[in-house]
């Protein structure tokens, strides 16, 4: 039976909306990359009370819980005190952390504050859990059914401890990887509604779930996998690519320098833009240093014009992102066969998302070329108003 792992931040700053709570987002996903699915999450403020309430709570439900927050030096910060309520313990100075802690401060220099010996008063019966880079440190307490992990809020402590203490934790108390996989499948030019519409309502081998995430200009397709079923993994994926096989840009890991820089190796690229803003061209220095990039104002705005532009004014293999005209943007790429040019139309009002968009629509012609694809496809958040090619000029 897979365990119950739940969620807690703390903080008004996390309830109010004051500070985007990138750390919960973070540890699910990371979590469930390692098999195991978080069932809820919590966010509450700064109240001992409501902590409390929460923890004694979810002791009986939960067989897990990781609590985020709420560990620093300062009068606000009451998870520990919090759960020394809720398991009917007092506080005790942890001395091996306060150890640490002064060593800490004695490493800079500096004379520890009396203030941060609270961070190392921990429920009576509490295990310490190692945060290597910080002076708040983890800790694990057992109450009723449920395991509490305490961790800090500061995001870099949080992904170090998880690594490195807690889902070695996780993997001893529940034996190994969840049962769970994860594929993940990197789409663009899709909506998420448009992609919820094709595939929600297909039937799917039993035990798969699809979980989308749209992070402009792309959509994250997460393929979850309830249990280790070589042949159900495969027919999924197989569903998955026939219905979408031509928007995928990458799979498990969106990094264009690993799968299009060994491409581009020794390859002269030349860049214009002008509606794309000089995205294009910051783009593609995080893949390869071996292009020259020109941001231009005066495109032309046409395909035709472009494509022919371009054909003089440039040598395979190049990029151009035209100037915004009444049918749209044009896009071209010249290679040795041919210029393939597409105009199509942006219903997005952000100027960052605009350009970010077109800048994408140009690499992804380019990977597809690079990757022995079809250049042109239609994309159903950039409607195309005009696409032709142009025989080569040589």
């Amino acid at each position: 039976m897979e365990p119950v792992i739940e969620l807690v931040s703390t903080g008004d700053e996390v309830l109010t909306g004051l500070i985007v709570d990138t750390n919960a987002a973070w540890l699910s996903q990371r979590l469930l990359e390692q098999g195991w699915q978080v069932r809820r999450r919590f966010t509450l403020g700064d109240d001992k009370a409501d902590l409390v309430a929460l923890f004694e709570q979810r002791s009986h439900e939960a067989d897990l819980v990781i609590v985020n927050g709420g560990l620093g030096p300062t009068s606000d910060d009451i998870s520990a005190e919090a759960m020394a309520a809720a398991a009917g313990v007092p506080l005790e100075l942890n001395e091996h952390w306060l150890a640490v802690m002064e060593q800490k401060y004695a490493s800079r220099n500096r004379a520890m504050p009396k203030s941060n010996i609270k961070q190392a008063m921990l429920p009576r019966g509490a295990e310490l859990v190692d945060n290597p880079i910080g002076t708040a440190c983890g800790f694990a307490v057992r109450l009723n059914r449920a395991t509490f992990i305490f961790t800090p809020g500061v995001p870099s402590e949080l992904k170090k401890m998880v690594e490195e203490e807690i889902l070695p934790r996780m993997q001893r108390q529940f034996g190994g990887r969840g049962s769970n996989q994860v594929r993940r499948f990197f789409l663009f030019g899709l909506s998420e509604s448009g992609l919820s519409d094709r595939l929600d309502n297909q039937s799917w081998p039993s035990g798969i779930t699809l979980g989308y995430r749209a992070n402009l200009p792309t959509i994250e397709l997460k393929l979850i996998i309830e249990r280790d079923d070589v042949a159900a993994i495969a027919a999924a994926e197989a569903q998955l690519l026939a219905e979408v096989g031509a928007h995928l840009v990458a799979r498990d890991e969106l990094n264009f320098a690993t799968s299009l820089g060994p491409l581009l190796h020794k390859q002269e690229l030349t860049l214009f833009e002008e509606a794309s803003g000089g995205r294009l061209t910051d783009t593609i220095s995080t893949i390869t240093a071996e292009f020259e990039g020109h941001y231009l104002s005066g495109l032309p705005d046409n395909a035709e014009d472009l494509g022919l532009w371009l054909q003089r004014s440039a040598r395979p293999l190049a990029l151009a992102v035209g100037a915004e005209g009444p049918e749209g943007v044009p896009v071209a790429l010249l290679t040795e066969q041919s210029c393939q040019v597409q105009t199509l139309k942006l219903h997005f009002r952000d100027p960052l998302s605009r350009r970010r968009l077109l800048a994408f629509v140009a690499l992804d012609m380019l990977r597809r070329h690079l990757q022995g694809q079809e250049v042109m496809i239609d994309y159903d958040i950039l409607p195309c108003s005009e696409r032709l090619v142009l025989a080569s000029a040589s």
